[in-house]
């Protein structure tokens, strides 16, 4: 006879493994919440230390750079300047008048320098370097004039000169043999933006053109130009958009606006014929008549 159950009958394994039950999935809350803890707890210590080191950065940020700026103190000791066009050393010394000589390198603003020179219409580029140990470098690349223009301000008319992009700007220190060698533009009144510039030549691209070719291949031509208009100049290619150039050769010598090379030809071959030469100069020449020329002799 038996007093209790045998282990091996299924009631017993059912009542040990539901006891067994109860007892891991304690152990896994436990288990967890300890997890959860310390997680937590690295967390909190992450944050203190970031926290700690970024007031503590705050503190010394300042004492720190004055500590390493004088150890590697760098004073200014000489401006290297440097030009493709007309501008010299004593044009940009304005720019530079709130820099001390003895200033250190690492203090100089070379972008409100750059800033400065940039107002200067005639600087199409700027660069403002610090060259260690002790020179800051300034590189200036100039607008090319190709034309002249007189401008109205207030009763007063002002030479101005024009880049190959159209771009107006007063010219500073460059020679009047230069300036004179340039023809005038004519036949258009710009509008004054509001930083003091001056808006660009409307489809410019065409006179300089014009002007390129003459210059490059037909350079007789090109010294006797002396004023070049655009009154009749049409943004789009129709037969009346033209332009008239007046010459020492004659009055008016009337483009059309395209194929400058062939109308230049043309012209050149008219001028050296005989009885035209011997008649210079002439009333007018036009060229805009495709093939055909139309000359002109004064009365």
């Amino acid at each position: 006879m038996w007093f209790f159950r045998k282990k091996s009958d299924p009631r017993v394994k059912q009542i040990t493994l539901q006891g067994q039950k109860k007892q891991d999935s304690k152990a896994d809350g436990t288990h967890f919440r300890k997890y959860f803890f310390k997680i937590f707890t690295y967390f909190l210590l992450l944050w203190g230390v970031l926290y700690g080191g970024k007031i503590l950065w705050i503190r010394i940020k300042g004492p720190l750079k004055i500590w390493w700026r004088n150890i590697y103190k760098q004073p200014l000791d000489h401006v290297e300047f440097k030009s493709n066009g007309f501008l010299t050393p004593q044009w940009v010394k304005p720019f530079l008048s709130d820099i001390r000589r003895d200033i250190d390198m690492m203090d100089i603003d070379i972008f409100a320098i750059k800033g400065k020179i940039e107002t200067c219409f005639q600087v199409k580029k700027v660069i403002v370097q610090r060259k260690f140990p002790a020179t800051l470098k300034i590189i200036i690349e100039e607008r090319i004039p190709v034309l002249r223009l007189l401008i109205s301000e207030g009763h007063l008319k002002r030479e101005m000169l024009i880049d190959v992009e159209g771009v107006v700007f007063y010219g500073e220190g460059i020679p009047e043999l230069e300036r004179h060698a340039m023809p005038f533009l004519s036949g258009i009144i710009l509008k004054k933006n509001k930083d003091g510039s001056y808006e660009k030549v409307p489809m410019f691209d065409k006179v300089y053109q014009l002007l390129h070719i003459a210059k490059t291949k037909y350079w007789s031509i090109y010294v006797q130009m002396e004023v070049v208009s655009i009154e009749h100049l049409k943004k789009r290619c129709v037969p009346w958009s033209k332009i008239n150039v007046r010459c020492q050769c004659a009055s008016a010598i009337i483009f059309k606006d395209s194929d400058f090379d062939e109308q230049l030809k043309r012209l050149d071959f008219i001028l050296n014929t005989p009885k035209i030469r011997d008649n210079l100069p002439l009333e007018r020449i036009d060229l805009s008549l495709g093939n055909d020329a139309v000359v002109k002799f004064q009365k």
